[in-house]
């Protein structure tokens, strides 16, 4: 299905496009990853995102189909995977806070938002970017703090509404090591008799999950399947998603989105079941597009063809 067969809709939250915020953001990362791999061009990454940048730069354009482009100029001199690294150590040190996140979910009445409330402190693990943390070690000494924050925003009585009967959730990944918190909602989702779609991105970009990382980290095992968005984009292209991702779409009762990528490739699609964001919002356009604060963890759910 094309992205020209579900009506764009405004009302609900503001269609993310690009906004001046995104310049020094877009940049910053561009800059961060670039001093990633050693003995990299970083002049010439920098200087190809720029001139990529300043042609694809409209106000009207969504903002990750611009921000896609700029990392795809970067990559073209920076290899494959420069996260690579650092999503293996994200996994590595989420994983140590598994057991600790899992007791506060069985010490929890309501198991469903203390499983939301794991999943969405991991969005922290966002590198280079405006609002994340750019080293994972730093996990550490935040865990506590964000774990006591709580929801800023929370939707879980829609979502609870809507796991009485089997059914599908396609859960769109976001990034590495945060991925490894996602294990303990999905489990929960799964003990109440939901089958849970995993999708993760198509290709290395930015610290996201692929397939390979998904299979390193025992991610795979944890769905009862597995698809990809077959390309490099940050969230998902609309334009040119796999026949067996779209039907695992079309027929689910419920998407669960994960971080912002996800979001802004989202924000302008009616689809005809509920989403569900867990994120937190690390920049203003995000924050003020959800029309909540900025640096809240939070649990939105927009209803069917909204």
């Amino acid at each position: 299905m094309a992205i020209d067969d579900y009506e764009y809709v405004d009302s609900i939250v503001s269609i993310m496009r690009i906004h001046t915020d995104c310049v020094p953001c877009l940049m910053k990362r561009v800059l961060f990853q670039s001093r990633l791999v050693e003995g990299a061009d970083e002049r010439t990454s920098v200087e190809n995102s720029l001139k990529v940048f300043a042609q694809e730069f409209d106000y009207s354009r969504k903002s990750v189909d611009v921000a896609t482009e700029v990392h795809k100029a970067s990559y073209a001199v920076l290899g494959e995977d420069p996260y690579h690294d650092l999503k293996v150590r994200a996994d590595i040190i989420a994983e140590q806070y598994m057991d600790i996140a899992q007791r506060y979910v069985d010490r929890a009445e309501d198991k469903l938002r203390a499983c939301l409330m794991v999943a969405v402190i991991g969005n922290i693990m966002d590198f280079g970017s405006t609002g994340g943390i750019d080293d994972p070690e730093l996990f550490r000494e935040m865990f506590d703090d964000l774990m006591d924050q709580g929801l800023g925003h929370d939707d879980s009585d829609k979502i609870e509404a809507l796991l009485d009967k089997p059914g599908t959730i396609v859960y769109m990944f976001d990034n590495c090591g945060e991925s490894q918190l996602d294990k303990i909602l999905i489990r929960y989702l799964r003990s109440r008799g939901k089958r849970v779609v995993g999708m993760v991105r198509g290709r290395p970009v930015l610290n996201d999950v692929t397939r390979e990382d998904a299979v390193r980290s025992g991610l795979d095992r944890e769905v009862d399947l597995l698809l990809d968005t077959g390309t490099f984009y940050i969230g998902i292209d609309w334009r040119c998603v796999p026949d067996e991702l779209m039907r695992e779409i079309e027929g689910c009762d419920m998407i669960i989105a994960k971080g912002m990528g996800n979001y802004e490739s989202l924000s302008d699609e009616a689809l005809p079941v509920p989403i569900v964001h867990v994120m937190r919002t690390k920049c203003r356009p995000v924050a003020d597009s959800v029309g909540v604060p900025l640096d809240r963890n939070i649990v939105f759910v927009r209803e069917a063809g909204q």
